[in-house]
């Protein structure tokens, strides 16, 4: 019988031109049944350029009904610049280009406009939504005040929707060093003025909250402090790794130490930590690839807390998970194990989940909830050939089980209500042209702001009073700044507001004004809750909390400063809480942090950054704002698989890769974590190539920013050098010192010039049979005289094959279709796989042999980290055989990388 992988492979299908236009993955659910083919189309034109793209349940519809939309259509400018974006899921998307590149209109199906004003220095200083103005930037000038604070062309003030932040300092290496934030008294989209003082009397009166960082020489943070005035302090190792971290309130007397004792394996993990409340945590790694294999935490009396046993398939799929540090218990006539159990197809979706969950509580009278009642659970998925979870079968005592019905050419979905499937205009109705969900549940209806950011949730809505609502309201780069929850009662509404500063959370209403401090501490996330004012009854202020969490981050312990355990939750696989043991109830109803160390709102919402998750759904509540980096469902909760995959941002799972024994791995997050910033050099490959700029996430990466202030950082951009000279903008954010980084344009100069001209060449004579002009085939036997002889030292094959083609070309009785066609796929894509990928991987390993403390960063267009193979790897890996380079080598597929933060 054939087991569950067997004959399963992943077939890439290219045309002539060695482009991409079939993808073929085989699904199976159960051994010995026949496998399934699910097949991606992309179509290209006739430059190569990707115009439309099918997943297996469009494309398989399509060849019965041509009329069937593509999940995306792609219009490209003729300088190779994507215009148009018309996705099944999120509607259509224009944007209009400046003559240097900048994105400067934008348009969308839900009628959003939004236009970006540049100054003389194409620098952005006003952004206008829907005729409003939503955001101003001012910059530092050249006079010496500007100076002393590194304020010189640097932003100095951003008014956006939350209010102003002024950026009072900038460190050396560009970085903001003090900051402080206004808040606008009112909630709506603001319309700023140009005048300073018509800005200032938008804002509320009281001063601004004020925040600030130190670094030491190499980038790491030494000290914080936030708006209230509480320190953090962080000491480091001599190789820049968190050595401690220390907290020390407003108005305190002495800090306390929030967690010490770390020791790092040799790949930067952390494998001990001890906590401020002496809990002592340890981390098991596999040595072979450093997944990790056992999590353990114990109090001071070496008492377990958690003990979590992980047990992986050959790929890294988590098939088991036991925590040993709880008991097996007998309940209902039930052996309880506390392990939980998972199953997975042949795409490595999962199928099958079991595991311990709440049970019912004994009949009768109750004031508590039996933390005895447990019973064991199963969950089995169901999925359509998009990757749209449609069957949900919970067997156990909660009720979890839920059934969606998917639109017919798209992957929006509703549920069923009451065993009646939605029908097609109920679904088209209850999203936007953007995508956007219009209602969770029957009375509580979702709205959007222009840039899709949700904006109200109406909690409870009434005919002849006012709704109950949580508002909500974001900065300029997308976070969260405010949350205002409104309530009305019979006397009175009550209203609740949270504002999210560095470090910091004010919590205000009911009379109650409470500050929450957080720190990243090694592996723990601390709390400290702090009420100006008595605290609650029977809680004490400034009360210290420590959070342990399981692989994920979701919040598995919450505990206090004498390691008393505060509450206690395990999760379903997809975010629904499964058990919770809670103590003092008043102590629980101030946690917030929960499945994938995220933050739940009262709607029941999970916040991300970028997008809110609805656990009971299992996906998300509008379409993925960075694309289809993740495939082409934008509603689709980590590939399916949420064991072993966590989203960091509401935008995509890790797609961090390495290589392990000739293969690649995908990343986990803490390993990511570890790998970015355990003070080593490093290769790190991106696919954002054709981005402006490049790198632009290399920011979030802490050795990255290290060598980039030390002079040790290389980059390596999908250009000749002479445009990597003059056009260093358009390549390198800048965040980047360009005086202390080399910047390398990595295509050989003359070749690359050549083989483009001869492509546009050869496109011109795609309609014709014989090349007429005698200037024209001059320019022909020139360059491929010119292309073979330079081709020849390191492609003898490929250059005796062009020789050919050009010699068949320039023939004077004209040349056959497949000649011509020949020729553009040697110009495109044939020359990247035979010589530039060699001839790219054979550079950067020989630099980097030679400089074995330098980071080098390489952009380069994804086909050149094909998934088929990965050429540029594979190469590498040789050298490094003969070469004998140290730096270990990271890449990443996709135009716009991710990348999860590291700790402190």
């Amino acid at each position: 019988m054939l087991s569950l992988n067997s004959h399963t492979p992943t077939l890439t299908v290219t045309d002539p031109r060695s482009l991409p236009v079939r993808s073929v993955k085989y699904l199976r659910s159960t051994a010995g049944q026949a496998a399934q083919a699910h097949i991606d189309r992309t179509a290209h034109d006739a430059v190569g350029r990707a115009t439309a793209r099918w997943d297996p349940r469009l494309q398989s519809v399509q060849k019965d009904d041509p009329q069937v939309p593509a999940n995306l259509n792609i219009l490209h400018s003729l300088g190779g610049q994507v215009l148009l974006i018309q996705s099944v899921d999120a509607g259509w998307d224009v944007q209009l280009f400046g003559e240097a590149g900048q994105g400067v209109q934008f348009w969308n199906g839900r009628g959003s406009q939004r236009r970006v004003v540049f100054d003389a220095l194409l620098r952005p200083v006003a952004i206008i939504e829907n005729s409003a103005c939503t955001e101003r930037f001012a910059y530092g000038m050249a006079e010496p005040t500007a100076a002393e604070r590194n304020q010189c062309g640097r932003v100095v003030r951003q008014d956006d929707p939350a209010g102003t932040r002024h950026f009072d300092y900038y460190g050396v290496g560009g970085e903001p060093i003090a900051q402080t934030q206004r808040y606008l008294q009112s909630l709506d989209m603001p319309d700023w003025p140009l005048p300073l003082n018509e800005r200032d009397d938008l804002l509320e009166q009281a001063a601004g909250a004020r925040s600030t960082l130190q670094f030491n020489p190499v980038g790491n943070v030494l000290e914080q402090t936030d708006a209230q005035g509480n320190r953090q302090r962080f000491n480091h190792t001599i190789d820049g790794r968190l050595r401690e971290a220390w907290l020390q309130l407003k108005n305190a007397t002495a800090a306390q130490r929030l967690v010490h004792d770390i020791h790092y394996n040799a790949q930067g993990q952390i494998e001990q930590q001890t906590a401020g409340n002496q809990v002592t945590s340890r981390f098991d790694y596999c040595p072979k690839d450093g997944r990790l294999n056992r999590l353990s935490a114990a109090g001071p009396s070496d008492e377990p807390l958690q003990d979590l046993h992980y047990v992986y398939d050959p790929v890294g799929n988590i098939l088991s998970l036991e925590d040993k540090a709880l008991p097996v218990r007998f309940f209902a006539n039930q052996r309880i194990e506390p392990i939980n159990r998972y199953t997975y197809d042949s795409l490595y979706q999962l199928i099958e989940a079991t595991g311990w969950e709440a049970g019912s509580a004994n009949r009768g009278p109750a004031h508590l909830e039996d933390p005895a009642a447990v019973a064991n659970y199963r969950q089995t998925y169901r999925y359509d050939a998009a990757g749209n979870l449609l069957e949900l079968i919970h067997h156990g005592p909660q009720q979890h089980g839920r059934v969606l019905t998917a639109a017919k050419h798209s992957n929006r979905c509703l549920p069923e209500v009451g065993g009646r499937p939605p029908t097609e205009a109920e679904i088209a109705e209850a999203f936007d042209a953007s995508g956007n969900l219009l209602m969770l549940d029957r009375g509580r209806t979702l709205s959007w702001d222009a840039r899709n950011q949700l904006s109200h949730v109406h909690m409870v809505e009434r005919t002849l009073r006012l709704n109950d609502t949580e508002r909500y309201v974001y900065g300029a780069d997308g976070m969260r700044q405010r949350k205002v929850r409104t309530t009305q009662t019979n006397a009175r509404t009550l209203v609740s507001e949270t504002r999210y500063l560095p470090g910091l959370e004010t919590r205000d209403g009911d009379g109650e004004k409470l500050h929450v401090v957080t720190v990243q501490a090694g592996r723990t996330t601390v709390q400290v809750l702090h009420w100006e004012g008595a605290a609650p009854q029977q809680l004490a202020n400034d009360q210290y909390r420590y959070t342990l969490s399981d692989h994920l981050g979701s919040c598995s312990l919450e505990l206090d400063s004498e390691a008393r355990i505060i509450t206690r939750e395990t999760y379903h696989p997809f975010g629904t809480t499964a058990f919770t043991q809670k103590g003092d109830s008043s102590e629980e109803s101030y946690r917030t942090l929960r499945y994938s160390g995220k933050e739940r709102d009262a709607t029941g919402l999970y916040y991300y950054g970028f997008r809110y998750y609805v656990p009971w759904l299992q996906r998300w509540s509008n379409p993925d704002p960075a694309g289809e980096v993740d495939g082409l469902n934008r509603y689709e909760m980590v590939r399916n698989n949420p064991v072993t995959f966590t989203d960091i941002l509401g935008l995509s799972p890790t797609v961090w890769f390495t290589y392990v024994d000739g293969q690649e791995r995908a990343l986990s997050d803490n390993e990511l974590r570890a790998a970015f910033s355990d003070g080593t050099p490093k290769i790190i490959f991106s696919g954002d190539g054709h981005a402006s700029p490049s790198f632009a996430y290399a920011s979030d990466i802490p050795d990255v920013m290290a060598a980039n202030r030390n002079g040790a950082l290389s980059l390596y951009v999908e250009a000749t050098p002479t445009d990597a000279a003059i056009k260093v903008e358009k390549f390198i954010p800048e965040f980047i010192d360009k005086n202390k980084s080399a910047v390398i344009g990595w295509e050989p100069e003359e070749l690359s010039t050549s083989m483009l001209e001869l492509f546009i060449i050869a496109m011109e004579h795609s309609e014709s049979s014989v090349i007429s002009s005698g200037a024209v085939l001059d320019d022909v036997e020139m360059l491929g005289a010119k292309v073979t002889s330079q081709l020849f030292m390191q492609a003898e094959e490929l250059a005796k094959e062009f020789s050919l083609v050009i010699s068949d070309f320039t023939k004077p009785e004209g040349y056959p279709e497949s000649t011509v066609e020949r020729l553009r796929t040697i110009t495109s894509s044939v020359w990247r796989d035979e010589f530039i990928n060699p001839y790219l991987a054979e550079k950067v390993g020989v630099e980097a042999s030679a400089n074995n403390d330098r980071t080098f960063m390489v952009s380069v267009g994804f086909a050149h980290l094909d998934v088929r193979y990965n050429p540029v790897q594979q190469i590498l890996n040789e050298i490094r055989e003969t070469h004998g380079f140290q730096q270990r080598i990271f890449f990443n597929r996709s135009n716009n990388p991710i990348v999860v933060k590291a700790e402190q």
